[in-house]
């Protein structure tokens, strides 16, 4: 009785560690969070705290040179 309601909260957990992957808190540390506080409250600060697209600055690396 209790196995579908806790695979559907840490489906919600992997759900929000993906869409927290390419902040400083990283994928794990969102799917921590978010298990120990609910995934709703961190992905609600994750859209928060997350700089929108446009002010982001894309840093492009050079090419490895061939060995």
């Amino acid at each position: 009785m209790l196995v579908i309601p806790a695979a559907i909260y840490v489906l919600l957990c992997l759900l929000v560690a993906h869409r927290g992957r390419r902040t400083p808190l990283g994928y794990l540390g969102a799917f921590l969070l978010s298990l120990f506080i609910t995934p709703v409250i961190v992905f609600v600060g994750l859209i928060l705290l997350t700089p929108p697209p446009d002010e982001v600055e894309i840093i492009h690396r050079p090419p490895l040179a061939p060995r």
